[in-house]
């Protein structure tokens, strides 16, 4: 089965700070702003802080991902993939995100490097032996010897955001 990975900047305290909220004004904001075809109840369920079920855990992660670009994500990547193919995708979301508030899903998730992991990642990578920046100020980076995920670090750290690596199946609703 193939899989998509969203990868976004975004602010992790923010989003966290959604589950249990309580806040009707949010929840009012993205049911008006369509919810992205989620339920509504999938949304109540995380702004009151449950009562969650497992079997709408995937709903969850998709609902996740929608409060992320409701509350200004920006969406930086989109990467198709397998799993067994490229390990070095999967490793980014191996942990569920929201693993002490919400069920872990089956065949969708989210993963966080947050800023400081971001940057220490970009600074691994200069430390061996990587091309440095080319323009400090903006974050650019020589393309042609930058992968993936250095070049995601390096946009959270020049952002000073957070990534999340929100994936599920093409398959999938």
């Amino acid at each position: 089965m193939a899989y998509v990975m969203e990868v976004y900047l975004g602010d992790m305290a923010r989003l966290e700070a959604v589950i249990g909220a309580k806040d009707d004004a949010l929840l009012s904001q993205v049911l008006d702003a369509g919810g992205g075809g989620i339920a509504p109840e999938i949304f109540r369920a995380i702004v009151d802080g449950g009562p969650f079920t497992e079997d709408d855990a995937d709903d969850y992660t998709a609902a996740m991902e929608f409060f992320c670009v409701h509350l200004g994500g920006e969406n930086i990547d989109s990467v198709e993939f397998s799993f067994g193919d490229d390990p070095d995708i999967t490793d980014l979301f191996y942990d569920w995100a929201f693993e002490d508030w919400l069920p872990v899903p089956e065949s969708s998730g989210c993963g966080i490097w947050s800023k400081e992991r971001a940057s220490e990642h970009l600074d691994e990578w200069l430390a061996e032996g990587g091309a440095a920046p080319i323009d400090p100020d903006s974050g650019d980076l020589d393309w042609d010897e930058v992968d993936q995920e250095t070049g995601w670090a390096n946009r959270a750290r020049a952002a000073g955001k957070d990534l999340f690596f929100f994936w599920g199946g093409l398959d999938c609703d």
